[in-house]
Parts: C-alpha cells; structure tokens; sequence
C-alpha cells in the first residue's frame, strides 16, 4: 500500500474543504430563513398585540364614558323623582284645601282610563302589539263606558 500523491492529497482535501464550505453556506442560508420568519413572525405578534391593546384602551374608554352618563342618569332620575313628589304633595294638598278640587277628584273616571291605568307599563311598540294581540286593545271612544273608579 502506497500513501496517496502529495497533490491528490491536496485536491482531496481542497474538494472536502468546498465541499464543507458548501455545506456550511446552505446551513447559514437555513438560519437566516429561520431568522427572518421569526422576525416576522415576532413583528406580527407585536402588531398584533398593540392592536389588543389598542382596542382594551378604546373599550376601558368607552366604560369609563357609560359609567360617567349612568352617574349622571341616576342623579338626574333622582331630581326627577324629588320633583314628582313634590308635584304628588302639592295636588295632595290642594284637593285637600279645596271643596271644588276635592269633588272633582272624587269623580268616577271612564271604563277606558281605569283600565289604561290597572294594565301594566308598556315599555315599547312590541308590548302594545302584543297588548293588541292578546285583545286588549282601547275600545272606540263613541262606545259609553260604565262609570267607575
């Protein structure tokens, strides 16, 4: 056995020394692939999370705006119920003090208003359709109804 020539030894070694160094490219071109899809991929997500972010501010916003107009709904109802008791004492008193006031409102009213007054509150166009659809609908005002009170 003879050891191979010095310059087949050289262009073996050359051919190996490419053949890594080919090698070694394709491997530095897969990580930089790897590398710019993990970019993308990290920048995506930073997108996507500024977005997140973006619409919890808008909606801590929009709670914090329902939860100052509720404040003011409920401020405003209880002036408005503060008035109407004052409205209620004020004819209380006046019937009270006043012969004529008094025998008016001891009158009987029409068949049609007790019952608008005894039937439940209606609280949109889809109750009264349904008031109608179970026939409890207002009578003609021609018809005279029984007095009562």
């Amino acid at each position: 056995m003879s050891l191979p020539s010095l310059p087949g030894l050289r262009l073996g070694i050359a051919l190996a020394v490419l053949a890594a160094g080919g090698a070694g490219y394709e491997y530095t071109r897969l990580l930089q692939a790897r590398l710019a899809g993990a970019t993308a991929a990290a920048s995506q997500a930073r997108q996507d999370a500024n977005a997140r972010d973006a619409l919890i501010a808008r909606l801590t916003s929009q709670v914090r705006e329902q939860d100052a107009q509720r404040a003011q709904l409920e401020r405003t109802r209880g002036q408005v119920d503060a008035r109407l008791a004052s409205y209620q004492q004020q004819l209380r008193k006046l019937i009270d003090e006043n012969q004529a006031i008094r025998a008016w409102a001891d009158t009987a009213l029409p068949d049609d208003v007790v019952r608008l007054h005894a039937s439940p509150a209606l609280a949109g166009a889809d109750d009264y359709a349904q008031r109608l659809r179970d026939g409890d609908a207002l009578h003609a005002a021609g018809n005279a109804p029984a007095q009562q009170r």
